[in-house]
């Protein structure tokens, strides 16, 4: 019969030293941290964003200069409704952090929820920001060309939304372009 891993394994303290490492170079502007899944998570207030990947990218502790990839999820009805995250990579350390923060629904589509945009401190978050604004309806403040990046620009709604409709949308087919309901109904002779 095999033994039982002892809970304070090499590799859980590491993690845990790396937590307590990101936690110092934060200080005031990481809300909590924990280690779940081999992963290290941050939560930070979406009004700081900025200054939380600017410290883990520059302070010498941390080196945090790579943003593989940053996404959203949508946790409706919790509030905050969404998560943005951020997974940031050290090539000097060879460690990695993933930097989550809450932000609440507004309710509206004319007034879309709105965090800072990193995409001037991480060249690769410009993509990524586009594909979060087209799929999930999140505004990036001070975004150098938010626009739809993988839908349509006339497309409706946001399709990663847990309350989008699965029916009620007109069907997207290959080769159709996206019109409105006029628009339509003159080219249709409806």
């Amino acid at each position: 019969m095999l033994s039982q891993p002892n809970a304070f394994t090499p590799a859980t303290t590491a993690l845990e030293e790396r937590l307590a490492t990101f936690l110092a170079v934060l200080g005031d502007l990481a809300l909590s941290g924990r280690v779940e899944n081999q992963d290290v998570i941050v939560n930070v207030d979406p009004m700081n964003i900025r200054a939380v990947l600017t410290k883990l990218r520059d302070d010498e502790r941390s080196l945090l200069q790579v943003l593989p990839y940053m996404t959203a999820v949508d946790y409706s009805p919790r509030e905050p409704r969404f998560d943005v995250i951020y997974d940031l990579n050290s090539l000097t350390h060879r460690h990695r952090c993933r930097v989550k923060c809450g932000l609440a629904d507004t309710g509206s589509e004319e007034n879309l929820p709105v965090i800072d945009s990193v995409a001037d401190l991480y060249y690769a978050a410009n993509w990524h920001e586009r594909e979060c604004y087209d799929l999930f309806g999140i505004r990036f403040a001070g975004h150098p060309d938010l626009r739809r990046i993988m839908l349509p620009d006339r497309w409706d709604g946001h399709p990663l939304r847990r309350d989008y409709p699965f029916d009620g949308k007109r069907v997207w087919k290959i080769g159709a372009t996206v019109v409105d309901g006029v628009e339509a109904e003159e080219n249709l002779g409806l």
